[in-house]
């Protein structure tokens, strides 16, 4: 019998590990095709693109050069542990920064929001009730969506108002971006509003209504106008004296962003004079808009190739080399680093569990 036992347990395990292999493969290969389909694009689209000089341009950074780059990720990291613990009261920016760096890993890796989850049982084992810890991670996904929606308006209507050259394409994204900020303006100025909230809840309870009896089935729940303004109620009230240090911590996290961006571009011999750093915020908010649905794992290809292409629009082709190694160093720094520092962050927190009597392993299946 024991065999017999000893055989199942091992047949059991043995596909979950197989299961594991194959997940990671799975999102390797992933985050390989979107970054191949990058290079590919780029190699099209840009006839001077010679990948031994962006490699040289990488290799031609000097020690105090790679020490500005490591130091900007640092300040860049403490921006967003300051923003991460800005939602929640009473936590601390180190640990604001375990709970940015752990999650932001995973999602580095996997496709979607695969971060809130690790993010909400973090707060939870840290003593945050579960109400708490899930409106502070709601809040947080907020904050980071309404910057990538503001930023891109923002910069499209400086682009479209200096009247740079950019293309049909570029002009009819910049357009587009126009208009979604138009649409955020008008969310924005129902939801300040609890009426608003309440009427913009009925208007969408009526489409949801003749939407359930076309398909032939019955309404039930709560009116999606009462749910509506109790979630704008509940973040209202976790979010209470803190609106004003999440956005000046959400600021000081794009500023420390574009600032990276902007060393990685001058270290790599792109001149003032081809590009601003004024445009380079612009590129860099107009990216952050395309990537806010999170597609591929880390925003892999998707990023690149809109860095660049934007990039090279404004500068010119003749700097594409230069742009390349910029972005690669760029997203070296702030994706691909990230993964093993935030493999260390899901460490220390489990270690943290372990030395307060916790099971890491109990928390995560709460």
């Amino acid at each position: 019998m024991s065999e017999a036992d000893d055989s199942v347990d091992i047949d059991d395990d043995h596909p979950s590990r197989a299961g594991m292999i194959r997940s990671a493969l799975g999102r390797a290969l992933l985050m390989a095709i979107g970054l191949g389909i990058a290079v590919a694009l780029l190699v099209w689209a840009f006839d001077d693109l010679d990948w031994s000089e962006v490699v040289d341009s990488v290799r031609s950074l000097d020690d105090a050069e790679i020490i500005a780059l490591l130091s900007g990720t640092v300040i860049m990291v403490w921006a967003e542990s300051l923003l991460t613990a800005s939602v929640v009261e009473g936590l601390p920016a180190r640990r604001g920064a375990l709970a940015w760096l752990g999650p932001v890993a995973v999602a580095s890796i996997i496709p979607g929001p695969s971060d809130m989850p690790v993010r909400y049982k973090m707060f939870v084992s840290w003593g945050y009730d579960n109400n708490t810890a899930g409106t502070a991670v709601a809040a947080s996904g907020i904050i980071n969506i309404g910057m990538k929606l503001i930023f891109p308006v923002v910069a499209a209507i400086g682009l479209a108002a200096a009247e740079i050259p950019l293309g049909t394409v570029m002009s009819i994204l910049i357009s587009g971006l126009i208009i979604v900020g138009v649409f955020v303006g008008l969310m924005i100025f129902i939801i300040v509003s609890e009426k608003r909230t309440h009427w913009f809840g009925r208007v969408l309870d009526r489409f949801w209504r003749i939407t359930v009896r076309l398909v032939g089935r019955s309404r039930s729940g709560s009116p999606i106008a009462n749910w509506l303004v109790a979630q704008r109620e509940q973040s209202i009230e976790l979010l209470r004296g803190r609106w004003t240090r999440a956005i000046a911590s959400g600021v000081f996290v794009s500023a420390a962003r574009v600032a990276l961006l902007v060393m990685c571009l001058r270290f790599m011999d792109v001149p003032e004079s081809a590009i601003s750093w004024q445009a380079i915020f612009a590129v860099w908010a107009i990216q952050r808009g395309l990537t806010i649905v999170p597609i591929m794992p880390g925003g892999a290809g998707v990023t690149e190739l809109a860095l660049t292409g934007l990039l090279a629009a404004i500068a010119g082709q003749e700097f594409i080399n230069q742009i390349t190694a910029g972005v690669l160093v760029f997203r070296l720094l702030t994706w691909l680093l990230m993964i093993p520092a935030g493999g260390v962050a899901l460490g220390l927190w489990r270690v943290g569990l372990r030395k307060s009597g916790i099971d890491p392993d109990a928390v995560a299946a709460t």
